[in-house]
């Protein structure tokens, strides 16, 4: 079939379109718990972390220039700029399976994905780096490892294979699927490679750009592949069907319904007719996206997991998903096949029910009751932040002026979120830092940014705030460290005039004991 010369014109349309929507609802709504918990790599930089390699941190600084602007448009611009590179990447890999309209095709299936166009293109997670190295990697092995001819094997392609994948295993772990992907491939294919150095030296390159994380967990007593382990592991678990049926849900919701229907039926039709076996492209594509999705279903029936886990499993059979649409069409496909319209067209409803929802709270989802208040609204996650930290700047002030409690008073929580959270939308403002008194496993990288601060004196005050959506009692946390706990200064939240949630400001007055060090303890066992 000819190429039509308007694909490339409706691809830079859809480009364009696509990086502006997501523009500006990356500058409209707050930062997650995630999100800002990932601006805290980036103002405490370290070799890695707790829960995951360095890479999202690197971007936010860039993408910030060093911090000097923190707005939440900038933290999530990586992600932005990412998104659209993606959608191109994604438009190559489906053109290198048949031409340029199987492509378009896959271009669009990934912007009506929620983890494509929202997860990876808006907010700031290490899938963010992670997609865009794995799809760049994705790409290089499309083109070179079916080649079976040893004299044209492209050795430099292949040690950038090893560069990209290197980057991905610095942004998240799960970037090792894509290279058991190659290395499946090339043992049960294309064993050619092995007689190249050049294979080896890509794996080699993979483990040295890892080492920067092998070298921090050794520091570190290896707390992060424990952790890691400890939340991918089956010891001591039971089957769960519950944590199945939302996983399932979940990678139902995030990669469009319609998309994920369509991925269920291409599959079955696939394996039915056996047809991937003759198309190296297609069974690398199955090979570097199948067993990460069948791992965490599989984990998902012993203990609960997140959707975005297997996001670039799903991500990757995508041009699959695409090749079967334009195979299905024959010769006359079309732009705008019905099964893409729909996928955008629920993608738009989902877009704008959450955009209202979030701004406007149309669908009553609140709690009654003070410590309850609106607990029940998801929306509420990234509404409000901004309030807290405009109204707490002038009472912190106020308060402290007044001696009811110690200037430059730290600010005092019990787990990394809601820390992460009041570090960037009220300690900033108000000039004061946060500490988290917890077991590690509830206060992640704040362990390590205690001890940054020092903060915790004896006979010292300290702000606690909690929120009725989380509502932790003070008391029932922090007593046995600090003597008096004051009655809190309560903060309203407003949404459409209405009074969506409150924070309740507590002063905790003079430290009796300092909490245990959770990282001393950690090396002590």
């Amino acid at each position: 079939m000819k190429q039509s010369p308007n694909i490339q014109k409706w691809l830079i349309f859809l480009l364009i379109i696509s990086a502006v929507i997501r523009a500006l609802i990356a500058g409209m709504f707050e930062l997650g718990n995630d999100e800002v918990y990932y601006w805290t790599y980036a103002v405490y930089p370290d070799l890695s972390y707790f829960d995951h390699p360095p890479m999202v941190g690197w971007l936010i600084r860039i993408f910030t220039f060093n911090l000097h602007f923190q707005q939440e448009f900038f933290l999530r611009l990586a992600s932005v700029i990412g998104g659209t590179i993606n959608t191109w990447l994604i438009f190559l890999s489906g053109k290198k399976l048949k031409d340029e309209l199987t492509g378009w095709y896959a271009a669009l299936f990934y912007t009506a994905s929620l983890y494509g166009f929202v997860i990876t293109g808006i907010f700031i997670l290490p899938d963010t780096p992670q997609t865009l190295f794995w799809l760049l990697a994705l790409l290089l092995m499309l083109d070179i490892l079916p080649v079976e001819n040893e004299e044209k094997l492209s050795g430099r392609k292949m040690v950038r294979i090893g560069m990209l994948m290197g980057l991905g295993m610095l942004s998240k772990y799960t970037t090792a699927f894509l290279w058991l992907g190659m290395v499946l491939f090339i043992l049960s294919n294309n064993r050619s490679w092995l007689r190249k150095k050049s294979f080896y030296l890509a794996n080699l390159i993979i483990l040295g750009f890892f080492s920067i994380v092998i070298v921090w967990n050794a520091m570190n007593h290896f707390i992060s592949f424990a952790y890691q382990g400890g939340r991918a592991g089956f010891a001591g678990s039971i089957f769960n069907y519950d944590t199945f049926l939302t996983e399932l849900g979940g990678e139902f919701l995030y990669h469009n319904p319609v998309n994920f229907i369509l991925l269920i039926f291409m599959l079955f039709f696939l394996f039915r007719n056996r047809s991937w076996e003759n198309d190296p492209k297609v069974k690398i594509l199955l090979l570097s996206s199948l067993p990460l999705i069948g791992v965490f279903l599989l984990l998902s029936l012993f203990r609960a997991t997140l959707p975005h886990w297997s996001g670039p499993g799903y991500m990757t059979l995508i041009p699959l998903l695409a090749l079967w649409i334009r195979k299905r069409k024959g010769n006359s496909p079309g732009l705008m096949p019905f099964s893409i319209a729909t996928a955008l067209s629920v993608m738009v409803l989902i877009i704008g029910a959450s955009i209202a929802q979030i701004s406007t709270g149309f669908i009553h989802l609140g709690s009654a009751g003070k410590e309850s208040s609106g607990m029940k609204d998801f929306s509420l996650e990234i509404y409000g932040w901004r309030q807290l930290g405009e109204k707490f700047k002038p009472l912190a002030l106020h308060e402290e002026e007044a001696g009811m409690i110690e200037k430059g008073a730290p600010i005092v929580t019990y787990r990394w979120f809601p820390a992460a959270n009041l570090e960037y939308y009220a300690g900033r403002s108000a000039g004061k830092h946060v500490l988290a008194i917890g077991k590690l496993e509830d206060i992640h990288k704040y362990a390590w940014i205690n001890r940054q601060h020092d903060d915790f004196h004896l006979n010292g005050d300290a702000w606690y705030i909690t929120s009725s959506l989380d509502f932790a009692d003070p008391v029932k946390n922090l007593s046995r460290y600090y003597k008096e706990t004051c009655k809190p200064d309560t903060i309203n939240i407003i949404r459409q005039g209405k009074t969506a949630y409150c924070f309740y400001v507590y002063r905790l007055k003079n430290l009796q004991s300092k909490p245990v060090d959770v990282l001393n303890e950690m090396l002590a066992k």
